[in-house]
């Protein structure tokens, strides 16, 4: 008797953690419609793997039922995300434009290694988020270095920049002062023109970043032609915020989404350094160093159509 018992309650137990998995799964699908689905959607990796052992163990069990839902939600969640962690094409297939995404932190060091290491990657383009004045003071190397520069405020201390060697389209930049958002056409060498964009949202609900990315997205609707999205999303890139953008232009997640932020780990990554081009973009993307910042670099090759 004292053995069925135990039985039962590990059997309880097990059910209750696949149940309480697999609602986490769900509700992480429900961001457009309930904001709070998207910050439930950073928990969906680490949810479909644990039901994987809760399934075989219930099937050891004899809760069929209970074991083949969690078998079929484990499926779903991970096949959701499948795709983001593809790796790009190897080849650019001709000549490469090269951008730079990095989010600066505001008061970090050591200031001059980055400051370095975006201007000896070449990058033709540089995406920034946190650009601040001790950051513009202490990097200032690198931003004489670029001619063009095109810099809007968000956060006191915290504005977006985009940075090119580029020619840019007179007229075309733009600003959502407030919304994390700056913008410009620029001539590629190829002779044909691109628009950049530069993003930084705000963390998931409880704060603002449904409503924010909405705003951004409206945006990027309007503009014309194609569109080179990056940036910190504070979202991984099966969530709502992101997709949400990611649609605005037609675009799609580029690159292995891998950790990209220091709080990140294996068991809950947090790959919300996001690069957004358009569908059929071929190249290359690697990782740079924290070098003082909390944030991963990006260092995109790309050629798209």
């Amino acid at each position: 008797m004292r053995v069925l018992t135990k039985h039962r309650i590990v059997r309880n137990l097990i059910i209750g953690c696949a149940s309480m998995l697999m609602g986490l799964v769900i509700i992480g699908f429900t961001g457009p419609v309930i904001a709070a689905g998207d910050s439930f959607a950073l928990l969906r990796p680490l949810a479909g793997i644990l039901l994987l052992p809760c399934a075989a163990i219930l099937l050891c069990m004899r809760a069929r039922y209970v074991a083949l839902s969690a078998i079929a939600v484990a499926v779903l969640a991970i096949g959701s995300i499948a795709t983001s962690y593809a790796a790009p094409s190897g080849d650019c297939n001709g000549a490469c434009l090269t951008l730079y995404q990095k989010n600066l932190m505001s008061q970090a060091w050591p200031r001059y290694p980055l400051a370095d290491d975006i201007i000896e990657s070449n990058a033709e383009i540089v995406t920034l988020q946190e650009v601040s004045s001790h950051n513009r003071k202490f990097m200032k190397n690198m931003f004489e270095h670029y001619p063009a520069k095109s810099i809007c405020e968000f956060r006191p201390e915290q504005n977006v920049a985009i940075l090119t060697t580029l020619p840019i389209v007179e007229g075309s930049e733009f600003c959502l002062e407030g919304y994390g958002l700056v913008g410009v056409q620029v001539k590629t060498p190829g002779g044909g023109l691109v628009w950049v964009v530069s993003v930084h949202l705000n963390w998931p609900f409880p704060y603002d970043q449904s409503k924010q990315s909405q705003v951004i997205a409206d945006r990027i609707k309007e503009l014309d032609g194609p569109v080179l999205i990056a940036g910190d999303f504070n979202m991984v890139p099966w969530g709502q915020s992101v997709q949400r953008i990611a649609a605005a232009a037609d675009n799609q997640s580029f690159g292995t989404n891998l950790n990209t932020h220091n709080l990140g780990s294996w068991q809950i990554p947090l790959p919300i350094d996001i690069l957004l081009f358009p569908k059929g973009t071929t190249g290359t993307v690697e990782l740079r160093p924290f070098m003082g910042s909390d944030h991963l670099g990006k260092l995109a090759r790309i050629r798209f159509e």
